[in-house]
């Protein structure tokens, strides 16, 4: 069944998503719903993260920040772009505590619930990429529930693995459907017998293939020629690889543009290694103008394995060379990017792209994985069944395989 159908039959699709605080960063979600906004309502829940917050400035900045959008009255049910109601219901974190649990789950459920009735809308679809929203996605009343599976969250540096693993199993065991952004992702729930999709990551085709009048100014002071890097800077990264790859090629300068979560003085006492703020997205063809290379430097291990970084299409679209250590899912695309598996290789295809020995990645080969069209293959699969019709709800399991 397709939105046409949809749009001509009583029940009204709209979203009620629980992911990552929106605006905070675009993540695939956020790109998604985006797009859906145009076209379905979308209550966007902004909730609490899985991990325990420590005595950090970090995570002091980040309870500040939570705590006054809590408490702002026009935070609580606000419009934000693309006609997205956003809402910050009141949360405590130390989501292990079963009291503080269940105080969240009444906070939260009475939040959306009240935003449904002022907002005229029944039996949403709900939409969760956080395994931790296991405790009121099913309160809520929704006509299914989605799981959108885009990280091995028990296995992500600074979580409780065996809590987080019990909460997503739970929620698995509530979900009608699965979408998974990378093969293995997509095994593991596929394995329930329920219906699973895989759905890779889209791009802004339009954004980063359009090249910048100049370069961004945060790029002003640092040498040429530069690889670059954008995105958390995060113990995903193979700090170990970095810096011998860096030291060995001191006339190139590395600079990693992003928010630095890890600790990563190793790198900063290489004197061709810089770290750039976070920049806004919007600004990222400006800086990308400015890099003769782009880096995937991941480390390859467990957790690695279900990644499908986001920004290796953005990459991709902009026709600068590529370099990666083999990632699962940059693997699939090895026909466009350079992989390494260790330091010698990384720097062979370094100096092969310098060289311009190597065939720049064709742009048109990213048309069919715009967000747009990536937004019209979520709701359709959203909308294959719905709760209240069970028996035309299969179970079997379904893959729904976007690559062109």
């Amino acid at each position: 069944m397709t939105k046409a159908d949809f749009l001509g039959s009583e029940w009204k699709p709209s979203f009620v998503v629980f992911s990552d605080d929106w605006g905070e960063h675009p993540s695939s979600c956020q790109h998604l719903f985006r797009r859906i906004a145009h076209e379905f309502p979308v209550v966007w829940v902004n909730t609490v993260g899985m991990r325990n917050p420590g005595l950090t400035v970090a995570d002091a900045k980040k309870a500040y920040r939570k705590l006054r959008n809590m408490l702002s009255v026009s935070s609580k049910a606000h419009r934000g772009s693309s006609a997205v109601t956003v809402l910050q219901p009141f949360m405590l974190p130390c989501t292990g505590l079963q009291i503080v649990r269940g105080m969240n789950r009444w906070s939260v459920v009475r939040a959306v619930r009240g935003a449904l009735r002022r907002l005229g809308l029944s039996s949403p679809i709900v939409v969760t990429t956080v395994p931790n929203a296991v405790d009121v996605v099913g309160p809520i009343g929704g006509s299914r529930i989605v799981y959108y599976c885009v990280d091995d969250f028990s296995n992500w540096p600074g979580l409780e693995s065996d809590r987080v693993r019990r909460m997503e199993e739970q929620l698995i065991s509530e979900a009608d459907l699965f979408i998974a952004t990378s093969q293995k992702l997509l095994d593991r729930l596929r394995a329930t017998g329920k219906p699973s999709y895989l759905l890779e990551h889209g791009v802004d085709v339009e954004l980063f293939s359009a090249e910048a009048e100049v370069e961004h100014h945060v790029l002003a002071a640092i040498p040429r020629p530069r690889v670059g890097y954008i995105g958390l800077i995060d113990e995903r990264m193979d700090q170990n690889l970095l810096a011998e790859v860096a030291t060995k090629m001191s006339r190139l300068a590395f600079v990693l543009a992003g928010p630095v979560v890890t600790d990563v003085s190793r790198l900063r006492r290489l004197s061709n290694v810089f770290f750039t703020r976070a920049i806004p997205y919007q600004e990222l063809p400006s800086l990308i103008k400015g890099f003769a290379i782009l880096l995937l430097p991941y480390t390859c291990n467990i957790l690695s394995e279900s990644i499908s970084p986001l920004k290796l299409k953005e990459y991709l679209a902009t026709g600068k060379p590529v370099v990666s250590t083999p990632l699962r899912e940059v693997s699939a695309m090895k026909a466009h990017v350079l992989i390494g598996g260790g330091v010698a290789e990384i720097v062979e295809a370094l100096e092969r792209s310098l060289a311009n020995s190597v065939a720049r990645p064709n742009r048109q080969l990213l048309v069919h994985h715009d967000w747009g069209i990536k937004a019209n293959e979520f709701v359709d699969i959203c909308m294959t069944c719905h709760r209240s019709q069970t028996s035309v709800c299969h179970r079997e399991s379904l893959t729904y395989d976007v690559k062109r």
